[in-house]
């Protein structure tokens, strides 16, 4: 009787170990990804930024349309992968209903292929900025 309440004991601890070893895991991969896209998103909009500073308006707006094209993108994407999740919906629905409505309609926008990439051009400014 003892060894099965000692093996019931050691189940459930490893149950239990497991669970936060995996949480833990989760909760570093969470972090990883936020990393990453706050980096990415970083040097998005210092691109933006170096161009308006440049004063080449016409190659800042392509960009900027372009990058949030493919947020848009991507969100129709992650919002398929979470089978529409509700909650979700919700938040974009508050914030924005008419993005929400073209995305679940299947209205996105379509971005640069690789064969056909943007390309900008700002000429260098005089000061040699």
């Amino acid at each position: 009787m003892a060894l099965v309440l000692l093996n019931l004991a050691l189940i459930a601890a490893a149950y239990q170990v497991g669970r936060r070893v995996q949480k833990a895991h989760h909760d570093r991969s969470i972090y990883y990804v936020q990393a990453s896209l706050a980096f990415a998103h970083y040097r998005s909009y210092g691109y933006i930024a170096d161009y308006l500073e440049r004063k080449c308006y016409d190659a800042a707006l392509p960009e900027a349309k372009e990058r949030r094209d493919g947020q848009v993108v991507l969100l129709a994407d992650n919002l398929r992968r979470t089978g529409n999740d509700p909650t979700l919906l919700e938040y974009i629905r508050f914030r924005d209903p008419e993005l929400l409505g073209s995305v679940l309609a299947g209205h996105l926008p379509e971005l640069p292929s690789p064969e056909h990439p943007l390309t900008l051009i700002c000429p260098e400014p005089p000061n040699g900025r």
